[in-house]
């Protein structure tokens, strides 16, 4: 499910956007609205992060193109990181859709 994630420290450019973005954190949510998740958070690039308020959260679709695609490691720590996104991400739909249920 999560497999397309970029690692951090990626760097890419988004459509519309004038500025190269790093990626730090993945699935975040916004600071304006708790129940929207962006696929990933950046800092402007190359300045890195200066202030919170310059956080840009954004999803896959906004990718125009990857400039540098961040470490990805060989001991397979990425791979598990991923599993376990899926995992959480499963048991929240089905915590979702029993809330639903019971309303």
């Amino acid at each position: 499910m999560y497999e397309f994630l970029l690692p951090i420290g990626s760097i890419v450019k988004l459509n519309g956007f004038g500025k190269l973005l790093m990626i730090f954190g993945v699935l975040q949510n916004s600071a304006a609205d708790t129940n929207v998740i962006y696929d990933y958070i950046g800092v402007p690039y190359p300045e890195g992060h200066y202030d919170s308020k310059l956080h840009v959260g954004f999803n896959k679709g906004d990718i125009e193109e990857v400039i540098f695609r961040g470490y990805e490691d060989n001991n397979d720590e990425r791979k598990s990181f991923l599993v376990s996104l899926d995992i959480a991400a499963m048991f929240q739909e089905k915590l979702k859709k029993e809330k639903r249920q019971g309303e």
